[in-house]
């Protein structure tokens, strides 16, 4: 019905501006004389002028916006018409009911444009209560009914009273000038910035609709504030979020402005809490160790150790250890209220030895230790998939749950098959030690080639298994290079089925930084596509990534209805 509503005003608004030219109703919501330009080109013909007016309306709960102007002369009108909830910087589109474009002389429509006849494209660029400035372009029908393009449209608009976007109005509180009702989400703490979880809500009655912004003083480091655009008039609840630390603990009072109304309330910012840690002669007690521990490896956010604190008054906490071996842990929040916390705190650096290393872990005045083993580092392989014996990698599924994570692990048995001798990673769940075998794959890497044995109907479905090894990737080809597997045959339903896979190089020596923790330096990345003969079209399409030294960092499969990537989260290359 909303857009069955535009439609209607865009026909009206040109038979309105056809008949009246600059004579507008007195009733719009603003209307002003004002300053600026217009151009625009068909093909080589340009055309160009003066704005003159802009008022602003609002028809079944939407603002109509109109950009008026005219020739140097006078013999020819501009008009430009604008549909928003508000108007601001963006796209509007005629296909969505967004913009209209009405060019005329006298008795004529020269150039039309609306939803009906073609995409137009107005683009604010800039925006304030007083200026507009931005560009158009599309489809338009000219005064012989022809479609054509209209081109290099702008418009700037400078008025000299009234604004876009007039403010709503209403008031705050209660006739007492408080906040009421009141209601506050998130703990505040000396020394501990807030988050988008510290708000506060209150209550305004809005007598016209309109854009608003409504804020709070500065106090004790923290404000609170929020914008956006009241459509209807009433009671109206708004959450306004939080910016800032607080510095000191105790009772603050806030100044709430909206417009001319304004309001108080007060919030109580926690001081330091006071507990001790868990432990036992001296030792973290209970102390879980998170990650990989090896020597030269970058620590990175699954590097963690969990403590547990015994707080006894409420407040911001910051628990450290000591800088030892070139890492550290550290973590900061607030403990709403007092009892037992089991906290965690995260590692930073990058281990400089192997071996044992004991850290002192402080919390106030209470201080605990805790130990941890560094494994050795291991000599670069210079391989982009090692597999070094007990090398191994976790993965985390982007968008999923500690369910989904997997762990590959080079274990200690080297089949045959084909004559050709195979190192064997086997695929687990993570979510414990025991947890149970998924599959394991088999490989091998004679010089720049790394192959593969895999089982193919996991990938073509075919009725029974069918094995057969390719080359998986190539370190010593460049960018773009692609090479096919052999063609694998099997059967489907009975039916005698064949297919292929084609490898292609996307990036070779590129770095990568978008894993968390992490910067590869050296990292080759492949497409894999996976065709049934005689089909153009992939069943499937997968990515994985390598990096040097390290192994698989990444992989990506697509089957053409849903996506699922896994990136690395720890890894230990021995």
């Amino acid at each position: 019905m909303k857009h069955l509503r535009i439609i209607f005003s865009i026909f009206a608004a040109s038979l309105i501006l056809n008949a009246c030219k600059k004579e507008y109703s007195v009733e719009n919501a603003f209307k002003t004389t004002t300053s600026g330009t217009w151009q625009f080109s068909n093909g080589a013909t340009k055309y160009s002028g003066n704005m003159d007016t802009v008022y602003q309306t609002t028809a079944g709960g939407t603002n109509e916006l109109f950009l008026i102007g005219a020739t140097a002369d006078g013999g020819q009108t501009f008009s430009m018409h604008l549909f928003a909830d508000s108007f601001k910087v963006g796209t509007y589109k005629a296909s969505a009911f967004q913009s209209s474009f009405t060019y005329s002389s006298p008795g004529k429509n020269i150039y039309q444009a609306s939803q009906l006849i073609g995409e137009f494209v107005v683009n604010i660029s800039s925006i304030n209560n007083n200026t507009i400035v931005g560009t158009f372009s599309g489809a338009a029908l000219d005064s012989a009914n022809n479609i054509i393009q209209l081109t290099s449209g702008s418009f700037t608009s400078t008025f000299a009273n009234g604004s876009v976007n007039p403010s709503s109005t209403g008031v705050l509180g209660d006739s007492s000038g408080n906040c009421k009702p009141v209601t506050f989400l998130g703990t505040y703490a000396a020394g501990i910035p807030t988050t988008s979880s510290n708000t506060v809500g209150v209550s305004v009655t809005v007598t016209a609709p309109g854009p608003y912004t409504i804020s709070t003083n500065t106090v004790n480091g923290v404000s609170f504030s929020r914008s956006g655009t009241f459509a209807i008039t009433g009671p109206q609840n708004v959450i306004l979020y939080a910016t800032g630390t607080p510095t000191v603990a105790g009772n603050a009072v806030f100044t709430l402005q909206y417009g001319n109304s304004q309001c108080s309330f007060s919030l109580q910012v926690l001081g330091k809490s006071v507990g001790t840690l868990g432990s036992t002669a001296d030792a973290c007690t209970s102390f879980t160790l998170n990650g990989t521990y090896q020597q030269g490896i970058p620590f990175n956010a699954g590097n963690t150790v969990q403590l547990q604190v015994n707080v006894t008054t409420p407040g911001s906490f910051q628990i450290s250890t000591d800088s030892i071996n070139g890492v550290k842990f550290s973590g900061f929040g607030i403990f709403p209220t007092a009892g037992l916390y089991n906290v965690t705190i995260t590692g930073t650096g990058t281990p400089i030895d192997m071996g044992l290393q004991n850290y002192s872990v402080t919390y106030g005045t209470s201080i605990c230790g805790f130990p941890i083993t560094f494994l050795p580092q291991v000599a670069a392989s210079g391989d982009y998939f090692p597999l070094s014996l007990n090398s191994n990698w976790s993965y985390v599924l982007s968008g999923g749950s500690t369910a989904d994570d997997i762990t590959f692990k080079v274990i200690n048995y080297t089949p045959t098959i084909g004559g050709e001798s195979y190192q064997t990673i086997q695929e687990s769940e993570r979510q414990t030690q025991t947890s149970p075998v998924i599959d394991s794959f088999y490989y091998r890497k004679p010089g720049g080639d790394y192959y593969e044995y895999i089982d193919f109907s996991k990938y073509f479905g075919f009725d029974h298994p069918v094995g057969s090894e390719f080359i998986f990737l190539k370190d010593n080809v460049g960018a773009t290079s692609t090479w096919n597997s052999p063609t694998i045959t099997g059967t489907i339903g009975g039916v005698v089925v064949s297919g292929y896979a084609t490898m292609t190089i996307l990036a070779q020596a590129v770095a990568v930084t978008s894993i968390p923790g992490y910067n590869f330096p050296d990292v080759i990345k492949v497409q894999y596509q996976y065709f049934i003969t005689g089909n153009p079209n992939p069943i499937l399409t997968q990515e994985r990534w390598f990096a040097k030294n390290q192994g698989e960092i990444y992989f990506s499969s697509n089957d053409g209805t849903a996506t699922s990537v896994y990136e690395v989260t720890n890894y230990q290359v021995f």
